[in-house]
């Protein structure tokens, strides 16, 4: 989940914003898990436009992913990971390769495009785990 402050809302940007939009100059990440930093593009009447989505769990991301299917184009998804998870001193963002889950214990594996393999919850991938659920691909969005 993220969240934000009054104080951080940024005032006077009606006219840019859909209905039930608001704008926010700091957003907060309270919990020290994975998220994800997506691009869509949308295609309306002819017009391609280009958002970036920040997704607060694997779970919200598999409801992004599907609605990118049908109505916008995923066109880049990074993971941002915590230290703990990455193996640095700081959070890292990399380009998703692909997201599999082990549907029978919930592990999801994370391939980076350099060829990195990273896991959650436990950071230490274990053998035998069958990540059977594809969530994301790279390779299909070509």
């Amino acid at each position: 989940m993220f969240v934000s402050d009054s104080r951080a809302e940024v005032k006077g940007l009606a006219a840019f914003l859909e209905p039930g939009q608001r704008g926010w100059r700091v957003i907060l990440k309270p919990q020290v898990s994975p998220w994800f930093h997506a691009t869509l593009v949308r295609c309306e009447e002819g017009f391609e436009t280009r958002s970036v989505v920040f997704i607060d769990s694997v779970h919200s991301l598999l409801s992004w992913v599907e609605m990118a299917q049908d109505e916008n184009r995923l066109e880049c998804l990074q993971l941002v990971s915590p230290a703990w998870m990455n193996g640095n001193q700081n959070w890292q963002m990399d380009v998703l390769s692909e997201v599999a889950q082990c549907v029978k214990e919930g592990r999801v594996r994370f391939n980076l495009s350099d060829g990195t393999v990273l896991c959650f919850p436990d950071p230490d991938p274990r053998s035998g785990v069958e990540y059977s659920k594809v969530i994301y691909s790279l390779a299909s969005l070509d």
